[in-house]
């Protein structure tokens, strides 16, 4: 569950590097998604603009690009439809992330890039899964779970390797 948190967090902080390619605004804070990518947009930016009254959230949004806005808006409302526990494992998540060294998080968000660039979103729940297993797993049963048929005839060779990179690099989600 902790693991899904993790890719939560991904997802919703890294679906402008991924869907919405705009250069990040000047001034504006530091992009958590990095440079030469979309700014992605951290849980405290999104519980500010939360936490707006409706005329200030619009004056607020207006002053933003339209491909901003349209980003901000689907954004403040996947959040106000998260729920108190998610929102708090999120918030956990991001913290760890930003807790990492630099090139730690370049890493990790490789990792996530290349997931989701990778997989399908209808093919991610079950890689998810299958990485959370492998986390779980002691040495000797994940090399079974490596080896065994459901997970050779449901990836293909490189899915294989990034699972298994991402089931050993990504960090505790503790």
């Amino acid at each position: 569950m902790r693991l899904l948190s993790v890719f939560a967090l991904g997802a919703f902080l890294s679906v402008a590097a991924f869907a919405d390619p705009q250069p990040p605004l000047k001034g504006k804070g530091p992009a958590f998604m990095g440079k030469g990518r979309a700014a992605g947009v951290s849980p405290d930016v999104i519980d500010r603009f939360s936490r707006l009254t409706p005329s200030e959230r619009r004056e607020a949004l207006g002053k933003l690009p339209p491909e901003r806005r349209k980003m901000m808006e689907r954004r403040l409302d996947a959040w106000a439809n998260t729920s108190p526990e998610q929102r708090r494992r999120l918030e956990g998540s991001y913290a760890r992330f930003q807790e990492m060294t630099p090139e730690k998080q370049r890493e990790v968000r490789q990792l996530f890039r290349r997931f989701s660039e990778t997989f399908e979103p209808e093919r991610r729940p079950r890689a998810q899964f299958a990485i959370r297993q492998l986390r779980k797993a002691d040495t000797e049963e994940r090399k079974r779970l490596l080896g065994s048929r459901p997970f050779l005839n449901n990836f293909n060779e490189d899915e294989r390797k990034l699972i298994e990179q991402m089931a050993v690099d990504l960090p505790d989600p503790n």
